[in-house]
Parts: structure tokens; sequence; C-alpha cells
């Protein structure tokens, strides 16, 4: 509870810091021009012509289409030439500017985990001058450096770093020329101010209200009667208080658009999600909103609508008072009778409670799986979300019944619903967003492993191997939170398994009757999205993969969630308990027809295919890996040698070796995982320690 609540305490002093400057920036926005020079253009002859002379053939190749990013951050990882670093950073600028917020992680961690690196500083200073959700994001990362164990003279140069950037990504570079200084110069800078300063607060705030969520105490006043036992009032007392601060963020919202809309542009809250977009919280849903507990901390589902930026501030059919008119926040909709039981922080006696008679006997079946505390925030939400009652069809299987549409909840047709009915319906953009947001949790390890999950995504799409991965967005906003992309449509395997064993039906028999006619896409799906991640578990050596922490879609994919374990760390202080290269169960391999069918060759040729363009840009997640650890604190990181981390990960990739011997490696891979015992060991270990379904 304490370091609850120093974390609590640090934290808010850090924004009010942070608010001080910028508010003090603000004030001065139009006297004071910003003194900090950002131009790298001095000296930019000496090093071109350094290059020039000495090392030709370098560049050549830095001057070449066919220099790319990836080979950039290759450089500025393993090169330490001053001339070098910045002609690179000069091309950082001129060519590769739209690419830079997927690595920016990496080139923070290079600013202070290299010498002569004060030119990629300036670049980080200087873009956050052109993009928001940028300045935003490098924001974030800083902070979480300054609330990391390094020297207080670090932590001063990470405040100073802060401070520039935003009084750059304010009052633009000092290169602006006087006759460029208008009115509406200023005008876009006060915008700009207050959308940042409106993001970082908003996610700061639900920072507090996590935190604050974890201390607070039973509220007697709401049991004037005193009926009530001490754990259900606390539960109420958090509901309540969720349920205030939420009308709050949308009362903030609505004054926001009252107060921008005689403005060129609208300041509202960014979600940094995505690189392509800039998309504007708009409204909060109340009902779609929820926290769930954990041992450790209450993590926060929110469930809002968005619109990009580009179309918000240009659409021109909205009138004066569009955005004063009050948001209805309880859509009417034929789930609306499902809804009352979604309510804020609503356990499973209390839905019992509170549902009509009529719909007692199927709830008790949807009530009757046990729940578990240590789950990724994913799945102990899509727990809660699995009560929705419908009348739908259902499948016989002897004497046992399973309602096959109520295995994945229908969240595309309430989608769909909300926009119907939705007064942003104008806008085509609009789009209805989940996430979770965590407190007290350092998410930095899980975001780095899915810009790889998202990296080998990409790779593979380029070379039209159909490996089925499922990246999805991981913001981190200090070193003790952040947010996760909710992956609505799906269930983990231990809600499935649970469900299955209820209505004594097996993994295929399930795959059989969901899917029917259509059940050899969905062995299909499930075999490709198999081979992707079990090469991704394999290269990245991810481990902690019992059922709780794989999701089934509604089209039959597997997806991994939660990635505490990896390049070599594992459960129980590294005991190596699960050593086989990837998990394949005896339910995998049954759906797949057994280990001689066609579907199952299939699925070792993807992964031998993906093998292939995995060791081909071997360098490339290398560098990122690399590009983390050199200035990152992560469990994965920590008190390892970095060198022998990478060493480990290039050996899984096989790049050694030639095609030819690759395919009997992977052979014995594949003989390894599928009689592995300790894969069953290991999910026997949490079905008894946590309640997980093996």
């Amino acid at each position: 509870m304490d370091e609850v609540k120093n974390s609590s305490k640090e934290q808010n002093k850090s924004a009010e810091q942070r608010n001080s400057f910028i508010n003090k920036a603000s004030l001065n926005l139009i006297e004071k021009n910003i003194t900090l020079n950002i131009n790298i253009k001095k000296e930019k002859n000496d090093y071109k012509s350094f290059l020039q002379k000495h090392n030709r053939s370098l560049y050549e190749l830095f001057c070449s289409e066919l220099f790319s990013i990836e080979l950039l951050l290759d450089y500025l990882i393993h090169k330490e030439d001053k001339n070098i670093i910045d002609f690179l950073v000069e091309l950082l600028y001129k060519r590769f500017q739209n690419d830079t917020l997927y690595y920016l992680p990496q080139l923070c961690s290079l600013t202070i985990g290299k010498q002569y690196y004060n030119p990629i500083e300036l670049f980080i200073i200087n873009h956050s001058s052109d993009d928001l959700k940028f300045a935003v994001s490098a924001n974030w990362i800083y902070e979480s450096f300054i609330q990391d164990n390094y020297s207080d003279h670090k932590k001063k140069q990470f405040i100073k770093l802060i401070e520039s950037l935003e009084e750059v990504m304010i009052n633009g570079p000092k290169n602006k020329k006087a006759d460029e200084l208008n009115k509406k110069f200023y005008l876009e800078k006060e915008n700009k101010l207050e959308q940042f300063v409106a993001t970082l607060n908003f996610f700061s705030k639900l920072n507090r209200i996590c935190l604050r969520l974890k201390e607070l105490k039973p509220d007697n006043t709401l049991d004037p009667n005193g009926i009530m036992s001490t754990s259900d009032l606390l539960k109420k007392t958090r509901r309540k208080y969720l349920r205030d601060k939420i009308k709050n963020f949308n009362d903030e919202i609505l004054q926001t658009f009252s107060k921008n809309k005689q403005l060129n542009s609208y300041c509202g809250i960014i979600l940094p999600f995505g690189q392509k977009t800039k998309k504007i919280i708009v409204h909060i849903f109340e009902q779609y909103s929820f926290f769930f507990a954990t041992k450790e901390r209450i993590p926060v589902k929110l469930t809002m609508e968005c619109i990009d930026a580009d179309e918000l501030n240009d659409n021109k059919i909205m009138d004066k008072d569009f955005f004063e008119k009050k948001v209805d926040s309880t859509i009417e909709t034929e789930f609306d009778s499902n809804i009352k039981m979604n309510m804020i922080g609503m356990d499973s006696d209390e839905k019992k409670k509170e549902m009509p008679k009529t719909n007692q006997v199927e709830a008790n079946k949807l009530l009757a799986q046990v729940k578990y505390e240590n789950a990724h925030p994913n799945e102990q939400i899509k727990n809660k979300e699995e009560n929705i009652i419908e009348e739908k069809p259902k499948i016989i299987q002897g004497n046992k019944k399973i309602d096959v549409k109520e295995i994945f909840k229908p969240w595309t047709e309430t989608e769909k619903k909300i926009k119907e009915e939705c007064k942003f319906k104008i806008f085509k953009s609009l789009s209805i967003v989940s996430f979770i947001f965590k407190a007290n949790d350092d998410l930095r390890q899980e975001a780095m492993t899915m810009q790889l999950i998202k990296k080998y995504d990409e790779l593979f799409k380029k070379e039209n191997i159909p490996l089925k991965l499922h990246p999805y967005e991981i913001i981190v906003t200090s070193n003790s939170g952040g947010l996760i992309e909710f992956i609505n449509d799906t269930i983990s395997f231990d809600a499935l398994k649970k469900k299955l064993l209820e209505n004594n039906l097996t993994f295929t028999e399930f795959f059989e009757q969901y899917f029917g006619d259509d059940f050899e896409e969905g062995q299909k799906n499930f075999a490709e999205s198999l081979a992707g991640y079990s090469l991704v578990c394999y290269l990245l050596s991810i481990k902690d993969r019992h059922n709780g922490n794989i999701l089934l879609s509604k089209d039959g994919c597997i997806i991994h969630i939660d990635f505490g374990f990896i390049l070599g760390i594992s459960p129980g202080g590294n005991m190596n308990f699960e050593n086989a290269p990837f998990k394949i169960t005896k339910d995998y391999v049954n759906l797949m027809g057994g280990v001689d069918s066609s579907i199952f060759c299939y699925f070792k040729s993807l992964f031998l295919r993906g093998l292939f363009v995995a060791r081909k840009n071997v360098d490339i997640i290398a560098n990122l890996i690399e590009g983390m650890g050199i200035g990152v604190p992560m469990p994965c990181f920590n008190g390892r040698n970095l060198k022998e981390i990478i060493n480990n990960f290039k050996d899984r990739c096989f790049f050694k070796f030639s095609e030819v011997e690759i395919v009997p490696l992977v052979n014995n891979l594949f003989d390894k995982a599928v009689n592995s015992w300790r894969t069953t060991q290991y999910d026997y270990f949490q079905k008894l320690t946590n309640g997980i379904q093996m």
C-alpha cells in the first residue's frame, strides 16, 4: 500500500512540475522567442565532406535509395563516429520523418545508452514540433526514464530534455522568420499547447484513478441499512467512484468542445494508437467501462468514441452548438437488458442478484466458470463480459447443451448499433475503441515484444506468407503504467476449455459444431495463426504460455497475450520449466487431424517458410532488441549480458546454416514440441495454483 501511495505522490509531483512548466511557457508564448537552437545545419558540410573524402563507399550507401531506416538504425547502434551519426540524423530529417514514431523507443534508448548522441536528442526535440503524437510519446518515454533508478545527474538531463521538447513543441523552432510570427502562428501554437496538456492530463488522471481504486475503503454511506458485506460494499464504493470519474471526463470533453468551437481546430485528447492517423476522444461510454481487481492492481477498461483529427477539424456539417448538446450515454439497443449486468466492476454474485428470474438458469451456466486472479487484463475482462444473455441457437451434445454464439461476444453487432444511434455518426472516421489502463505495472517489455511482433507481421506479409499474427497497441505512459488495446470477439483457452468441459465437448468437436460447413476455413485459420505464433514464441523465447495467456478469435485464430517472460527469462527464477521450443498440445494436433495430416504438414511448411524470412531479416529484429537493451531497464535485460542475448536470438534463427541444413533442425523442433511432457505439466501446475484450465 505504501508503494502505491508513494508511486501516486511521485506521479502527481511529476505532473505538477510538467504543468507548471507548460503553463509558464504558454504565458510567454508571444513575448518570448525560444532560446534552444535545434538546427543541426552547423558544420553540415564538414561531415559530408569528411565522408566523401574518407569513406566514399559508405557515403554512397547512405545516399542510395536502397538505404532503409532499418539499416540506418543498425549504423546508429554500432557506429561511434560523430561524422557518421550527424549524417545519419540528417537523413532522419530528410527521408525518414514519417517512419520515426515506430522506432522512437530505440532512438530514446540510444540517447541515454551511447555517447555522441546529442544529434538524436535534437532530432527528437525538433520532430516534436511537427508531430504532436510523436511529442506525447517522447514525453512519456523520458518521463519513464526519470522514474527509473538513474543517477541524479542523468535525471536532470532527462528533465531538461523534456522541457526543451515541450518548449519546442509549443513554440516551434527558433529559425522561424519574424514575418511568420503572426497571430495565426501563435493561435496554432496555443491550440497545440491545449491539446498536449489535455492528453497528458487525461492519462495522468487515469493513472491516479487506478491507484486510488486500490486504496479505497468501503463507504458506509452507500449502505445506510448496514446489510451489505464488506466486500460487496467495497465493490459498490469503487463502482461509484469510477462512474463519477467517467462522468467528469465526459463533462471536461464537452467543455473543451465548447471552448474550442470558435477556433480553427479542436484541441482535444489524443488517443495515441497507430501511426497514420491522429484519433481524438469525443466520448467515453459508462456502460461499457469498468474496473476489475487482481491481487496487485486494479486496471480499468474504457470504451470510447474517437474521430480522426483531420475530419473533426474540417467537417462543415456541425453547427455551433453541436458539441454543447449532451451526449447520450445510455444508447437504447436490444442489448439494454444485458448491459445492466455489465455495470462497472460488477462481479458474478451481484449479476446473479440483478438478473431477471426467467434468465437465472441460463445465467448459472454462464457464471459457473472459475475466475482466477493472475490473468492478463484482456482475459479477466473477457470473463466479466461473457455474461450477455440472448436467445441463440443451441447445439446438442448427448444430454448437454452449449450455446455456441455465447462462446464469442457479438461485439461487432453492438458496435454497429452504437454507431447507428450515436450523434457522431456524421463522421466517417468514427470508431469505437476500447483499451485497458494499468497502473503500478511496467509495460515497456510488453510494448517492445509487441513492436517485434508487428515487425514480424510486416515481414511475413511482404513475402506473402499467410502466417496470421494479431498485433495490438501497447502504449507506455510511465515506468509503472500504460494502456493496452482491448481485443474484441475472443475468448481465452482457459475460459473456452471450462465451457467445453461442462458440456462434455472436445476442442475438435467444438470447432466442427461452431464452424459447421466452414470447418475447413476455421481449421486453416487455426493452423496459420498457430504457425505464426509458434515461430514468434520460438524466436523470441516467449514463456509462461498457459491457457490464460492464449486467446481464440471467432474466426478460429490463436492470439498470444502477456509477454512478461521473453528472451531467455522464465517463471520461477528461470527454472526453464517450459523447455519446449513452442507450445503444441494434443488438442491442437487433433484439430489438425494428427501429425501425418495434410493440414499439419501445411502448418509445418508455414513455420519453415516463416523461419527462412526471419533468418533473412535477423539483423532487423536484433537491432530492435539491442536498441532497447542499450538504455532501457527491463526484466529480460537486467543483470544479463546484452551481447549474449543477441547471439542466442540469432542462433535460434539458424542464421549460420543453409536452408537445406535447417529442415532437419526444424523437424527436431517439432518433435520436441509435440512430445513435450513439460508442456502438459506446466498447464497442470497452472491449474493447481491458479485454476487455469489445461
